[in-house]
């Protein structure tokens, strides 16, 4: 089939755009914050502008609003809340090599920002941050994929 241009366009794409099967991506914007960002922030936490999304492409825009402390966002698959994965007292961080991480924006320093696109299932996720202590003073949040 020849498009108006004289371009040959392949079947099995045009029916995909009839039938509507291109799936679009997904964006969540998330910030990472504490107190260090404005006085209305009392503690630590990661605030993403959705908590449910649906399947297929996500794509996470980050940006660290803390102005003095770098935080980073780990997406989790987990059905259990951040606080029962498993956890290392001493180094006082999730034990990353334990859990299904499915990719992360790493150490972002004060004001910088980060991306992370995923191909999501359905099911149940947490975003967290895994620098020293930041979980446990509520840097993470539950997250659905249906």
């Amino acid at each position: 089939m020849l498009d108006r241009y004289g371009f040959g366009i392949a079947v099995g794409t045009l029916f995909l755009l009839l039938a509507g099967g291109a799936q679009a991506s997904t964006t969540v914007n998330v910030a990472l914050e504490d107190p260090t960002t404005n006085s209305s922030v009392k503690h630590m936490e990661i605030r993403p502008d959705r908590t449910s999304v649906p399947a297929g492409q996500v794509t996470f825009d980050v940006k660290n609003e803390s102005k003095s402390l770098v935080h980073e966002m780990i997406v989790v698959k987990s059905q259990l809340p951040a606080s029962a994965l498993p956890y290392d007292k001493k180094k006082d961080e999730v034990e990353e090599n334990k859990i299904q991480s499915l990719g992360e924006v790493s150490e972002l320093q004060p004001g910088k920002s980060g991306t992370l696109t995923i191909d999501m299932k359905p099911g149940a996720y947490a975003l967290l941050c895994n620098q020293p202590g930041h979980m446990h003073n509520g840097m993470w949040v539950r997250f659905e994929v249906r």
